[in-house]
């Protein structure tokens, strides 16, 4: 069985150009979507960073290089820590990637403006994050839970939450201009049940209930940003 260090986001892995030349993926896990990266493109220079070791560890066969470390204990400027930004020079990626990381930081907005300083002139981030407004969320609270998993929605660890407002909010923070949006969606028949329900609910707070509806399907947004003022076409 897969486990979740290995798991390969396929809509990530579709967002990767085929000729990227430098990628620093963070929280790279065991190295299963470098695997898949390299097996196509097998000259591109891949920087994994993870904090559980014993990952990493499974990882570095793959990787080009590897950093062990977490995140949030890093200088507020990334340059301060030489071993750091030799691995992760400025302006050099052409994607930095977070799948399903930012939701673990406690500083995602300061960490995430760091590794926009790593992309070159037309990079991309690729960001995983999952959606505080989907279905289950209201289906738990409606039976007053809220579960503590090992992974998932629902995983222990999450220190932030977003909806897509947020998501987008949190890249132009940072000088991003938000591209493109990935919905994953899973069990769209039952989420789309259980949200009709809340329908009246929308209309009575004066929002949208067809946008209720959409946007608490997807488990998890993947969404592209570039920097403010890049040309994608150069």
């Amino acid at each position: 069985m897969t486990s979740y260090y290995e798991n390969i986001n396929p809509q990530i892995l579709e967002e990767i150009s085929p000729q990227a030349s430098r990628i620093c993926d963070f929280g790279c896990g065991a190295g299963g979507l470098a695997t898949a990266v390299k097996s196509t493109n097998p000259h591109v220079h891949y920087v994994g960073v993870e904090l559980m070791e014993d990952q990493l560890t499974a990882a570095r066969p793959t990787l080009d290089a590897a950093v062990q470390c977490n995140l949030d204990l890093l200088p507020a400027d990334w340059d301060d820590n030489s071993d750091f930004s030799a691995k992760l020079p400025r302006a050099s990626f052409d994607h930095v990637i977070f799948g399903d990381v930012l939701e673990h930081l406690q500083k995602p907005e300061a960490i995430l403006k760091q590794a926009v300083l790593r992309l070159k002139p037309t990079g991309t981030v690729i960001a995983c994050i999952p959606n505080v407004q989907h279905w289950s969320v209201f289906a738990q609270l409606a039976v007053g839970s809220w579960p503590r998993h090992d992974f998932g929605l629902f995983d222990r660890t999450h220190l932030r939450w977003f909806t897509l407002a947020d998501m987008v909010a949190l890249f132009e923070q940072v000088g991003l201009t938000v591209e493109k949006i990935v919905p994953r969606i899973f069990e769209a028949e039952r989420g789309t049940e259980i949200m009709e329900y809340l329908e009246p609910l929308a209309s009575f707070l004066g929002a949208s209930p067809e946008n209720l509806v959409q946007r608490g399907l997807p488990l998890q947004y993947v969404l592209v940003g570039r920097q403010n003022g890049s040309d994608a076409a150069s």
